[in-house]
């Protein structure tokens, strides 16, 4: 095998290498799909920009990911039937994972750093 096929042979490896390291990372950060949840009645969910409104009435920001995904166990325990799980960035970049009860649209839970700071001051 000459010289130069060798090199093209390490080179496409090395190519595949990267490649399938990156998609590896990628999915891994993700992690798995959310589940679809079996929604009964017409009215039984929020939509979407119902839920991008009640989110921004509390963290300044923008939606960049919502979807309806089983409660769990504690969850079911107050009488959730289906939740949201919404990623929402705020003006400083930062993303918040924020849970929502899919029928009513309150809160169940906001994690991730820059909470404070995107806060929303309610009305009194």
């Amino acid at each position: 095998m000459s010289r130069r096929a060798r090199n093209l042979i390490g080179l496409l490896l090395l190519v595949l290498i990267v490649a399938g390291a990156t998609v590896w990372a990628l999915g891994w950060r993700q992690g798995p799909p959310p589940q679809p949840v079996e929604m009964h009645g017409a009215h039984s969910k929020l939509e979407l920009h119902e839920v991008a409104t009640i989110v921004a009435s509390r963290y300044r920001g923008r939606m960049l990911r919502a979807a309806y995904v089983p409660p769990t166990p504690a969850e079911r325990e107050m009488g959730v039937r289906a939740a949201l799980s919404i990623r929402w960035i705020t003006p400083d970049r930062a993303v918040l994972s924020i849970r929502l009860d899919a029928r009513t649209g309150r809160f169940l839970d906001v994690a991730g750093a820059g909470q404070i700071k995107a806060r929303i001051a309610p009305n009194r």
